[in-house]
């Protein structure tokens, strides 16, 4: 009572009901407490991912209510709130990493973009240093 409670969607996506991609940073920006949620859904019946590049609006709809049913499992996690030190994109990859977690999901670094678009310099040098300290 007397509290009040965002409910913001964090933009963070799922490829293929197998990996958690990068959230948004503006929803973890503004301080306020996040509801993280984890949902993995069950293809026995159903596949509710779209494959936007290989289908249309239009398919993927007509696949989806004419599935037998779409079964997912939700987790609702402990609330999450933004620690002093952190800044909103540490923040934002802390609870990424705990839906992933909790999903049995891969908890990827990188966002959508890299499905459509090219891989900036600055990402592929970031990653040849870290397989360089590696070797």
């Amino acid at each position: 009572r007397g509290k009040l409670r965002l409910c913001l969607p964090l933009t963070g996506t799922c490829i293929n009901n197998t990996s958690v991609m990068m959230f948004k940073k503006g929803s973890f920006e503004i301080g306020a407490t996040v509801y993280p949620v984890a949902i993995k859904y069950d293809p026995q019946f159903g596949d509710a991912f779209w494959n936007s590049s290989k289908y249309g609006m239009v398919t993927y709809l007509l696949r989806m209510m004419t599935s037998w049913a779409i079964v997912c499992s939700v987790w609702y996690l402990p609330p999450m709130t933004r620690q002093p030190e952190e800044d909103a994109v540490q923040f934002a990859n802390r609870v990424k990493s705990a839906i992933a977690r909790q999903g049995g999901l891969v908890d990827l670094l990188w966002d959508g973009g890299l499905k459509r678009e090219k891989v900036k310099d600055a990402f592929k040098e970031e990653q040849q240093k870290l397989y360089s300290k590696m070797i």
